[in-house]
């Protein structure tokens, strides 16, 4: 039993209105069959019952094979932003979950990439674009073994699996750059602050230009189904598709991770650098002959 008088203080509840509040605490605590806690004006005294005897409360709450991948995909695509802005190591995120709902230990789910650098750099990120600080960046480009030192304005982080992103103005370049978080080795912020500027939108696909792709039938099922909008199936079980390039580093990466399974038909120049960069990493591997996809 509490005293009506002491709720109504302690909360600045209208003493007329202290029925009304404890209905809508009654509504919001009713589920699974059974109240939580169940509050009752009697008189000058308020009664608080439990009822802790209803089915959501006769087992630890569990999560469904399906309920768990769906929390595990969120902990990867936004895990790490939420961390930084909670200022909590992301493990620390997911042992409370898992304290809550049990370990997420399902073969169908699978394992979150990533991990303390991922977390550090888009920690390092998020405080710097929320204080407009530059920063400093040391980054490896696609096919290169040193990496360069960069001076950034960041504006906006972005998640596209599974990769992140930073989209920043270069000062280093004097231009408009996004950079791959998983390439970089450092990003310290600078003192220095940045004013924002004017007009500047940035995105990884702003100036992106569209190639066209071809997959040999050995992966043209996945990538079909990976992007059915703009991977079309073709007769011959190949399939060709159509995809935004925001840099050639990016394109000759992602045709070199298919391993001769995909082709570039167009445009012209794009298909050129592919080439060129295989020839190199031909000479620098001592390989004779290179393999040559015949695309259809």
């Amino acid at each position: 039993m509490i005293d009506a008088s002491e709720l109504v203080e302690r909360f600045h509840i209208p003493e007329d209105q202290l029925q009304e509040h404890l209905s809508l605490l009654n509504l919001v605590n009713f589920g699974g069959g059974c109240y939580a806690v169940y509050a009752e004006l009697d008189g000058d005294k308020v009664r608080v019952d439990k009822e802790l005897w209803g089915d959501s409360f006769r087992w630890p709450p569990r999560l469904t094979p399906l309920e768990a991948r769906a929390i595990r995909l969120a902990l990867e695509f936004v895990g790490p932003m939420i961390a930084a802005d909670a200022h909590t190591p992301l493990d620390r995120v997911r042992r409370k979950l898992e304290e809550t709902f049990g370990e997420f230990e399902l073969a169908q789910t699978p394992e979150t990439s990533g991990g303390s650098d991922e977390e550090r750099l888009v920690r390092t990120l998020t405080e710097a674009i929320r204080q407009r600080r530059l920063v400093e960046l040391e980054y490896l480009k696609e096919g290169e073994e040193t990496p360069s030192t960069r001076l950034v304005e960041p504006y906006a982080l972005e998640r596209r699996l599974p990769y992140w992103y930073v989209h920043t103005y270069d000062r280093t370049s004097d231009g408009e750059r996004s950079f791959r978080i998983d390439r970089m080795r450092r990003a310290a912020m600078a003192r220095e602050t940045f004013e924002p500027r004017e007009g500047f939108e940035p995105t990884r696909l702003r100036d992106a230009r569209r190639a066209r792709i071809w997959y040999s039938p050995e992966i043209a099922r996945w990538e079909v189904e990976r992007d059915p909008r703009h991977v079309l199936p073709l007769k011959d079980s190949a399939a060709l598709g159509d995809t935004q390039v925001g840099s050639p580093e990016w394109l000759v990466g992602q045709i070199f991770s298919f391993r001769g399974e995909a082709t570039v038909l167009e445009p012209p120049d794009l298909r050129q650098r592919i080439a060129e960069r295989a020839r190199e990493l031909a000479r620098e591997l001592g390989v004779s002959r290179l393999r040559v996809t015949t695309s259809r």
